[in-house]
């Protein structure tokens, strides 16, 4: 056999959807697929370090962003149709809404596949609550 082929299968799956994890590498670092199912939701969290994109490969999502550095930043919210891409900078909040099932490319500048990317990942239970402190 010349090539091998992988068959992916997802490391994650839940009443939202799945997760199916792509590619690592030193340049990348990881490239992800999840789906997310019509009114689910997922994030409401955010990053220190990570640089993220999401685009969109099926259906559409609503994402809600803001940003945690500027004091008297504004909650954005936009929808993202295929073939839409967004950049998520450090210390911005994100939470995704799936307005129908939709399936989304995940490019990150942190690796997953050790876990690491869970000690920089800090949830928001409350975006309009929530203030960025020096505990963060």
């Amino acid at each position: 056999i010349l090539m091998e082929i992988d068959k992916i299968k997802p490391v994650f799956s839940d009443d939202r959807g799945e997760i199916f994890d792509i590619l690592s590498n030193p340049n990348i670092q990881h490239i992800t697929i999840f789906t997310i199912n019509k009114n689910s939701v997922r994030g409401k969290h955010f990053h220190k370090k990570d640089k993220q994109w999401i685009f969109v490969l099926k259906g559409q999502i609503r994402i809600k962003t803001k940003n945690l550095l500027e004091k008297n930043s504004k909650i954005e919210e936009t929808i993202l149709h295929e073939k839409d891409m967004i950049y998520l900078p450090p210390y911005s909040y994100r939470e995704i809404i799936g307005i129908s099932n939709s399936e989304c490319l995940f490019i990150t500048s942190v690796p997953r596949t050790d876990n690491s990317h869970k000690k920089d990942t800090f949830p928001v239970d409350d975006i309009e609550l929530f203030e960025l402190t020096k505990d963060f």
